[in-house]
């Protein structure tokens, strides 16, 4: 189509050019004539469905279309993937069911600590702030809600697999990564030790710094700390210095005499975890908008350049899933280890075995290529 056989076009010009017959402004102000065209022609594309109905008509005839095609396509994406990874993703559910009930377990166990302990554990409060926990307590709590966290995180890698959206199970599993090594990193320097994961639990702190500067950049006026936070935040200044506030410096007591900031690599080095740095990277490009990433989408299939649903992409089902089953076994057994070692009830250990069993069981049925023919 010209240009001047566009009905918007035509309505946008027509609307301009009364404005400058009414004085508005003159054609000769560029910056005003683009300006108005602008407003002009989103206005005309409110109009549309009367200014151009046959388009308008053209897009809601191929929407009922699309929505016919994207079903069949979306279900045929699914079918495919059940049939070869249909065992494996049975799996890796017995592998969810058994985390999740070690999950229960673990938070029984602190539970009935808390109850026995109730008095000890009012005392240890964050940094002698009342109404804050800190200690032994407030590591529990920490490393329940991490593996709570990648329980959840997990249940949305296995559906997404099933689904066929690839790029968001490599996105998860970045996450599902960052979960297990921030877990081993609260109990690198001893199971019982609490001076990383009480300055991990007053890190909230450094984050609402900066959503504060955030908003204050936007023109915003942040919201004032409560009186608890802000007796937090004294206490930390004057315990850790401002250090503390910066990049990961909660992990400042791995790396003695370092100051922060700390990048998450060296984090993940320390607890030697470096070797799934491939997959984090891979996690990496399927959530950041980078050059290579949006290319690396090109498939030249199904009438379209680039994906916009489902899609089958069997490599990334087989290993990503293995990984993440790996990562939440081994996050578990971190976290099982450590309640159990704090609240001394130590046959909560016997779940380990239970996750480590369904761990290998589903790695072993992705590594074997699932039900290939």
């Amino acid at each position: 189509m010209k240009p001047e056989d566009s009905a918007l076009l035509r309505y946008a010009v027509n609307k301009i050019n009364e404005d400058i017959r009414g004085g508005s402004f003159s054609s000769q102000d560029e910056d005003a004539t683009g300006n108005a065209l602008l407003l002009a022609m989103d206005e005309a594309i409110g109009l549309s469905d009367e200014l151009a109905p046959d388009d308008y008509n053209w897009f809601l005839s191929e929407m009922d279309s699309r929505r016919r095609v994207r079903k069949k396509m979306m279900a045929k994406v699914r079918r495919t993937h059940l049939r070869r990874w249909g065992r494996g993703l049975l799996l890796f559910d017995d592998a969810l069911t058994t985390a999740e009930v070690l999950n229960g377990a673990v938070q029984d166990a602190i539970g009935k600590w808390v109850l026995e302990n109730e008095p000890a554990i009012n005392r240890d409060s964050l940094l002698g702030v009342q109404g804050i926990l800190g200690g032994k307590a407030l590591k529990c709590l920490l490393l329940l809600s991490l593996h709570s966290r990648a329980c959840s995180i997990s249940n949305e890698i296995r559906l997404l697999a099933e689904h066929g959206f690839p790029e968001a199970v490599r996105a998860r599993t970045r996450s599902l990564h960052e979960l297990g090594v921030i877990t081993l990193a609260l109990s690198a320097l001893g199971q019982l030790d609490t001076s990383v994961s009480d300055r991990y639990g007053a890190w909230t702190l450094a984050e609402a710094r900066k959503e504060a500067r955030a908003i204050a950049a936007q023109g915003g006026t942040p919201d004032a700390l409560d009186e608890q936070e802000a007796e937090l935040e004294r206490r930390a200044a004057a315990a850790w210095g401002s250090d503390f506030f910066r990049q990961n410096g909660w992990a400042a007591p791995l790396f003695p005499g370092r100051r922060p900031p700390v990048p998450f690599s060296d984090i993940e080095q320390l607890v030697n975890m470096e070797h799934m740095r491939g997959f984090y990277m891979a996690g990496n490009d399927a959530i950041h908008a980078g050059p290579s990433a949006l290319m690396n989408r090109l498939r030249l299939r199904n009438g379209s350049v680039f994906p916009t649903v489902s899609e089958v992409q069997h490599q990334t089902v087989r290993h990503f899933l293995a990984v993440a089953i790996i990562a939440l076994s081994d996050l578990g057994a971190t976290v099982c280890r450590v309640a159990a070692s704090i609240t001394g009830d130590f046959d909560l250990l016997t779940g380990i075995k239970l996750v480590c069993d369904a761990e290998d069981r589903a790695v072993s049925e992705f590594k074997n290529d699932g039900m290939r023919a």
